[in-house]
């Protein structure tokens, strides 16, 4: 979602489902490090919730970058087609 911060924020939602206390954190931890390497490069405002499915314990990080990378693109591409 857009917000009118201009800045990115990031919701991690990480269940039980996922794993114990200590792979959910490392999950959270990961999703957190991979986020902060591109916010900064994507000057827009928007609010994006990730939602950690159980296969993320397992996910290489360089895949849960991808992944994440891959998803602040579509917002950015969805708030430009919206502007217009």
């Amino acid at each position: 979602m857009p917000n009118d911060l201009g800045h990115w924020r990031l919701g991690l939602v990480v269940s039980r489902k996922v794993g114990g206390a200590v792979v959910r954190n490392r999950i959270k931890r990961r999703i957190r490090e991979a986020f902060r390497a591109k916010a900064h490069q994507k000057l827009v405002g928007a609010d994006l919730v990730v939602i950690a499915r159980p296969a993320a314990a397992g996910a290489p990080f360089s895949r849960l970058a991808e992944n994440l990378h891959r998803a602040m693109d579509q917002v950015v591409a969805a708030m430009a087609n919206d502007t217009r």
